[in-house]
């Protein structure tokens, strides 16, 4: 193997348009068969090379990279890298996938019309066949048309059952359709942001840990080769450390960009502009349709009673749940809130999940 593939050279390039690719393979070449038994890579023809999963419009992955780099110089290639990890703005990268999700309801409502109009026109040909059989005219079987007939019919319940299946299609790509056309408004959900921001944090506050060091078990080798284990501070190589940084200078710029988004969906009033200084214990607040009484306030959500359980016995504990701030949709004092759901609020056996204020109904 490594005699046919020595001199061979490989690149594996990326840039944020094009994504990963090995560029240089041969059909049928050692190259070719790894990277098509490998379940990371698939063939594109866009790119005419093959192109690294989930690897477009994004900054490229340092480790898919030299997992495919040993394969293939394992099989005697050489193999060049052609990285270039420089990526637009976050709003420009949101511009450029709201303008993606376009073409691709342009493209699915195009395909779904075409497989609509394929649907009627095989059904035309069944119900034209049909047609000319009288009501209840079973086939002759003695007579000399009897095949030609049992043929014709085969073929017509054919193309009705084919037609079924492509009206289904035509009716499923209509769906994708209207649910890439409601992407951008889906993306920019007030509490689907809000969620965003705090996966981004996460990110951020994980990736600054393992830059700093974290604890936990080194494995170094002795003058004999044997494994020696201590416990210490782990930190990242020199590669995996540059990784981290160009990731959390990302992850800044996409906390900021979205946290503008969040302040401008609050200023428009979409988005709950609930927090520990508009809510104090005993206040009421809304969730999913449920108001519920706040219990505790907290720095990231509030405490309240847990809906799913009746409200306790004398002497009983409250069982309760948090609910973070974004998820609020409404705010009361204990003044506003009507004496007749407080009561019933409060009441042994009520089932809270079912209790609604008047004017919500």
């Amino acid at each position: 193997m490594t005699a046919h593939t020595s001199g061979t050279t490989l690149t594996i390039h990326h840039d944020y348009e094009s994504g990963t690719t090995v560029q240089g393979t041969t059909r049928g070449s050692a190259a070719h068969q790894a990277l098509k038994a490998h379940r990371s890579w698939v063939w594109s023809r866009y790119a005419g090379a093959w192109l690294l999963r989930s690897s477009r419009h994004r900054q490229s992955k340092p480790s898919a990279i030299a997992e495919i780099e040993r394969v293939l110089t394992g099989l005697g290639y050489t193999v060049e890298q052609d990285i270039d990890d420089a990526l637009p703005s976050v709003a420009q990268q949101e511009a450029d996938l709201a303008a993606r999700m376009e073409e691709r309801v342009d493209r699915l409502t195009e395909r779904a019309g075409r497989q609509a109009a394929k649907a009627a026109a095989t059904r035309a040909k069944a119900d034209a066949v049909f047609a000319t059989i009288p009501l209840g005219q079973p086939m002759l079987a003695d007579h000399h048309s009897y095949r030609a007939d049992r043929n014709r019919r085969e073929r017509a319940w054919a193309n009705l059952d084919t037609s079924i299946e492509q009206a289904d299609y035509a009716a499923e790509l209509a769906r994708r359709a209207e649910t890439a056309a409601h992407h951008r408004g889906a993306r920019n959900n007030p509490v689907t942001v809000a969620n965003r921001i705090e996966t981004l944090e996460a990110n951020q506050r994980r990736f600054q840990r393992e830059l700093e060091g974290e604890p936990g078990w080194i494995t170094t080798t002795d003058e004999h080769g044997q494994p020696q284990h201590r416990w210490g501070i782990r930190r990242p190589s020199a590669e995996r450390a540059g990784h981290l940084r160009r990731e959390l200078a990302t992850l800044g710029e996409q906390i900021a960009y979205w946290k503008d988004v969040y302040a401008q969906l609050q200023a428009e009033g979409t988005a709950s502009p609930l927090g520990p200084g508009q809510v104090s214990k005993g206040h009421w607040v809304a969730c999913r349709g449920m108001w519920m009484r706040v219990v505790r306030v907290n720095t990231k959500s509030v405490s309240v009673p847990n809906p799913i359980y009746p409200p306790p016995q004398p002497g009983e504990k409250e069982t309760t749940v948090t609910i973070p701030w974004h998820k609020l949709s409404g705010h009361r004092t204990p003044e506003q809130m009507p004496p007749e759901f407080v009561e019933a609020y409060d009441a042994p056996g009520t089932n809270r999940v079912t209790l609604r204020l008047r004017e919500q109904t």
